[in-house]
């Protein structure tokens, strides 16, 4: 049988600082999920559980992804750990299954994507840091500064079970034409050049990308880019959606990107960062502080949550909420 533990998706732990009153900030992780033609989760950050249950899967006969009896009990903190976390808070990945047999603990199914030995091979596969660790998600810690990608991949059609693509672009650009560089990281992390056809969009026009480098028209406001290989089912694992503010004054655009946050229903601590971020603290008495930065928006949950914030900030569902 096949292995499936070489690829999978994108993870990045954030360190907050403590918060006013001396309580101690949350760890939050970023996830991307990548499944073919369709991104399950962009980027989202998670805090998260320990002790977290997942469904059980079973493969009847080594064969395709079902579900099986009962459930499994991970521990948060590492990639295998992060996606259950995930699947807990966002519909997208939604049923996700277990499974539990010679290779250790790995997801057979995330939302409708499930693993399959016929009629076409297929799994899910994770990477930490563009790279692919040669050990089981479970045993694949998560820790600052990691990025954990989890990517389903058809190795019968051979799409999204090649190199990694990144792109890099600037966080922010007056209107017209912007360089942007596209890598493509192999599975045990040598960095070249994106093949040349590989497609960036998201500017006014899809362009090819040459010797590693392509120029993208850029209207005003924020284009979302992306690369993504070439062909109809591309080998390459697409990049990470990359916003990048457009103004004819750079002082109109944040210094930073934004990050989307989900807590957990414990009691979360939070502080934003230096773009437009989102946080969501579901369950638990929360503190989020994101006064500085972007225009910000909180959701609150459950619980009596403290936030503080910024005139341009926004509020939902937050019991006290303090402003300048």
């Amino acid at each position: 049988m096949k292995s499936r533990l070489l690829s999978s998706a994108a993870l990045a732990l954030v360190a907050l600082a403590v918060l006013p009153g001396g309580a101690a900030a949350t760890p939050a992780f970023s996830l991307r999920v990548e499944a073919p033609g369709e991104t399950l989760d962009p980027g989202t950050m998670y805090a998260p559980r320990s002790p977290i249950g997942a469904p059980r899967g079973e493969t009847p006969g080594g064969g395709n992804c079902a579900r099986g009896p009962g459930r499994v009990d991970l521990a948060g903190r590492n990639a295998l750990g992060l996606i259950a976390t995930a699947s807990n808070a966002n519909k997208a990945l939604q049923p996700l299954w277990v499974v539990e047999d010679s290779f250790g603990r790995r997801v057979c199914r995330i939302g409708g994507f499930s693993e399959t030995d016929t009629p076409s091979f297929t799994g899910w596969l994770y990477r930490v840091n563009h790279v692919a660790p040669p050990v089981s998600a479970e045993l694949a810690p998560v820790k600052k500064g990691d990025e954990v990608l989890w990517v389903f991949a058809d190795f019968g059609s051979g799409e999204n079970t090649g190199d990694e693509l990144v792109l890099e672009a600037p966080v922010r650009a007056t209107p017209g034409l912007v360089e942007v560089s596209v890598n493509a990281i192999s599975f045990d992390g040598r960095v070249l050049p994106a093949p040349d056809g590989t497609v960036v969009s998201g500017g006014e026009a899809p362009v090819s990308v040459a010797g590693g480098k392509a120029m993208v028209t850029l209207p005003a406001g924020v284009a979302t880019l992306r690369a993504t290989g070439p062909g109809a089912a591309p080998a390459e694992i697409p990049s990470a959606p990359t916003p990048v503010c457009v103004a004819a004054s750079l002082s109109d655009c944040f210094l930073a990107r934004g990050s989307t946050v989900v807590g957990t229903n414990l009691r979360d601590s939070f502080k934003g960062g230096g773009g437009p971020d989102v946080v969501r603290t579901r369950g638990g008495r929360d503190e989020v502080r994101v006064r500085g930065g972007g225009s910000d928006l909180v959701d609150c949950g459950n619980g009596r949550d403290v936030v503080i914030v910024d005139a341009s900030d926004r509020v939902r569902r937050c019991e006290k909420v303090r402003r300048p």
